[in-house]
């Protein structure tokens, strides 16, 4: 009786807890809309007027982009870049003080987690639907390039496109992308998004070694299960030069444990200077700093 009375007395706040971070996160969402109708979502990326959406989206509107805020405006908006092979759209707008949505690893997302979307189904602002995640998978562009998306049995119609999925704690783990159809969500894992984002606005840093995800023996590095081995370096790279040795063990980067790749480019994509690997050799852990350079 005194575990039911305690589990009673907790889902009020559970629920609260759940509202509060989803009327959070509707700040971050905006009504984009051209010649007069609405035409989808967008999720504020980044401070500075940065904007994520789908690129069909935009497709179809010349360039004649405005948007609503929660709060009430509306603001022109620029197309800055496109993707039609992922589907997704870079916009900025000249107003600074719009609250970025937190962002969420989508590369640690688990079938069976909760998550939500915002967005203007059908033209009705800023609605919440809720769900869980029922696939994981990657789909192959028309380039060849394989990428991560999220199914989802979260509710969508039109006017949800570009809007964000989020998990249980409000942040986004990826873009709805309506255009994929099928009878459940899809979204473009928020990973993806960062990658693509990163290498639009200039900003991919590189340390110029080749990894891949090794597993570990039970009982090795304090139950530790992976690690990132370092198969090859460019020569005069970032990595070279601070002294890193093909067959190093790559264990952290700052405080990102590095267990698959994707943990690696999380870890460069959130450095503004210096970063500090954790590493095995031959037994022994090893501390060293290293400078990422500018990629291409």
């Amino acid at each position: 009786m005194t575990s039911m009375t305690q589990v009673f007395y907790r889902a009020p706040d559970i629920v609260a807890g759940f509202a509060d971070r989803a009327e959070r996160a509707r700040r971050s969402v905006v009504h984009l809309h051209g010649a007069g109708r609405g035409v989808g979502t967008g999720v504020v990326w980044q401070s500075g007027g940065v904007v994520l959406t789908n690129d069909h989206v935009v497709a179809g509107t010349g360039g004649r982009l405005r948007m609503q805020t929660l709060d009430g405006r509306d603001l022109p908006v620029r197309v800055a870049a496109r993707n039609p092979d992922l589907d997704l759209a870079l916009l900025h707008t000249s107003a600074d003080d719009l609250p970025p949505a937190s962002v969420g690893d989508s590369s640690r997302l688990r079938v069976g987690e909760l998550v939500f979307a915002i967005g203007h189904p059908w033209g009705q602002p800023w609605v919440v639907t809720a769900g869980i995640v029922s696939g994981l998978g990657e789909a192959e562009t028309r380039n060849g390039q394989r990428v991560a998306f999220i199914r989802s049995d979260v509710r969508l119609a039109p006017g949800n496109s570009g809007g964000p999925l989020l998990d249980a704690r409000g942040r986004v783990i990826g873009i709805n992308a309506m255009v994929f159809g099928g009878d459940l969500a899809v979204a473009i894992a928020s990973h993806v998004v960062e990658r693509w984002l990163n290498d639009s606005q200039g900003r991919r840093a590189r340390l110029g070694v080749g990894v891949q995800s090794l597993p570990l023996p039970e009982g090795v590095l304090n139950g530790r299960s992976r690690g990132l081995l370092v198969v090859s370096l460019e020569p005069g790279s970032p990595a070279e030069q601070a002294g890193i040795l093909v067959g190093d063990l790559l264990l952290h980067a700052d405080t990102v444990s590095l267990e698959q790749p994707e943990d690696l480019h999380r870890a460069l994509q959130h450095t503004d200077g210096t970063l500090r690997l954790r590493l095995l050799r031959a037994g022994d852990i090893r501390v060293i700093d290293v400078t990422p350079g500018a990629g291409s």
